[in-house]
């Protein structure tokens, strides 16, 4: 099974990323869209995991922290086109904490560093005249909070990934 720990966008947030994926198009920006099912923040991408038993452990040991991140620009990483957000001590804290209750619990991870995005395209192909502006105005305000953290399967059979939430910790 194929899992990865993610915030979930909430509705507002998501209405934001869907008016600046719409304005992104109008301005002539291809690829593969985000769909707002699917739009989330990964704190922590597992991979393949054989049983999902021990990470629902880990994550019950760890409550969620009461805060937010707030959106700060778009940005690339690499051909994907990304939503960055402002980092936020009390979260890196709690993913710090996570990754190292999943650590303790012998349980292998992505370590690259966490940085707080959400993706709206992938292979991202834009017009020469383009510019974020417009794009980022529809974002200004938009937060993620993280009072809820989700264990997470993904589904890449299909055209479209499926996210399925295997379980949620609440703080």
């Amino acid at each position: 099974m194929r899992l990865f720990i993610a915030l979930p966008a909430p509705e507002g947030a998501r209405r934001a990323f869907e008016d600046a994926q719409k304005a992104l198009r109008r301005q002539g920006v291809r690829g593969r869209f985000t769909p707002p099912e699917n739009q989330h923040m990964t704190l922590t991408f597992l991979g393949n995991v054989p049983d999902c038993a021990p990470v629902i452990e880990a994550m019950r040991g760890i409550d969620p922290v009461r805060t937010e991140f707030v959106f700060d620009r778009l940005t690339m990483f690499g051909s994907v086109l990304v939503a960055l957000f402002r980092p936020d001590d009390k979260a890196d804290r709690y993913v710090r904490a996570l990754r190292a209750a999943l650590d303790g619990a012998g349980i292998k991870y992505d370590r690259k560093a966490f940085r707080p995005h959400v993706t709206l395209c992938r292979d991202a192909a834009f017009p020469p005249s383009l510019r974020f502006d417009s794009s980022e105005n529809t974002l200004c305000g938009v937060k993620i909070p993280t009072d809820k953290v989700h264990l997470m399967s993904s589904d890449l059979s299909g055209e479209t990934p499926r996210y399925t939430v295997i379980y949620t910790k609440t703080g």
